[in-house]
């Protein structure tokens, strides 16, 4: 199994991950990362005595079992493992597109962390994070800010916060970006570096390490955006903790598996660390 950072967690896998850093053991204990297992299925997976919740979903109190079109099935188990069965013709790149957002989203509130549904840049002055709809702009916000002024991107798409941390840290790992058609072109990417997006037909991914930065990160900033990136609201205190909360990642699934009074005040001690004047 090869080892890979993720969401400040190790992930021993037994599928390749080129969006994820890979690690070794030791970094991992000095960093005293807990490890999850990503475990790979042969033969079709079952979860007994579930409650059907969706047509894609079931769950028990402690696990769900996931249908992705004809990609995969994800069993994903509190607190440590999800097991993928490949269905067949799939391609392991489609299936990593759900398996980092709503498999280790779910994972994530089953082990009490908090997920968070931004794209997060460093900036001289800190780090600014944007939340809003799906669609409103915020990886291209984070995009053109690199590739304008060469900022680090911290994340896209999803950073966790960790209910220890005395400040709010963003933990991400992965190394990918999704970028627009029309923002492909508008900042020169090469298309030979970009993957589809399985789920936008124009919609791709781009995969670079030197894009990111590889260590969590306070957060400083976070900023509401509106379509196609206007800029919206920069609120504090109690407007804070109300955009930090409406940006949990897949929140429908944070309701049945995560611990509610934890997330309150993990965003609480968020809220009050954000959006400082001066």
């Amino acid at each position: 199994m090869t080892l890979y950072h993720l969401y400040g967690l190790a992930v021993a896998s037994d599928f390749e991950c080129p969006e994820l850093t890979e690690i070794t053991p030791e970094i991992a204990a000095e960093r005293g990362y807990a490890t999850v297992e990503l475990r790979r299925s042969s033969a079709p997976l079952q979860l007994e005595g579930a409650t059907v919740l969706a047509d894609w979903i079931s769950a028990t109190r402690d696990a769900c079992l996931c249908h992705f079109s004809d990609i995969a099935r994800f069993l994903i188990e509190r607190p440590d493992r999800i097991t993928v069965e490949m269905l067949p013709g799939a391609a392991e790149s489609d299936m990593r597109a759900y398996l980092f957002g709503t498999g280790f989203g779910t994972l994530m509130h089953m082990r009490g962390l908090v997920p968070l549904h931004i794209s997060a840049i460093q900036a001289p002055d800190g780090v600014t994070a944007f939340t809003g709809p799906s669609g409103a702009g915020k990886s291209t916000k984070v995009a053109e800010l690199h590739f304008k002024h060469g900022w680090q991107v911290i994340c896209d798409d999803v950073a966790v916060l960790h209910p220890h941390d005395t400040v709010p840290v963003l933990h991400a790992g992965m190394n990918r970006i999704k970028l627009w058609n029309d923002a492909v072109a508008r900042f020169g990417v090469d298309p030979t570096r970009l993957t589809r997006d399985i789920m936008r037909e124009d919609k791709f991914h781009l995969h670079d390490p030197e894009m990111f930065v590889a260590e969590p990160q306070v957060l400083q900033r976070i900023i509401e955006i509106g379509d196609h990136g206007r800029h919206l609201d920069e609120p504090n205190g109690a407007g804070a903790f109300t955009l930090l909360m409406n940006a949990i990642y897949r929140p429908e699934l944070g309701a049945i598996f995560a611990d509610r009074a934890n997330i309150f005040k993990t965003i609480s001690r968020c809220a009050v660390h954000v959006n400082k004047a001066g």
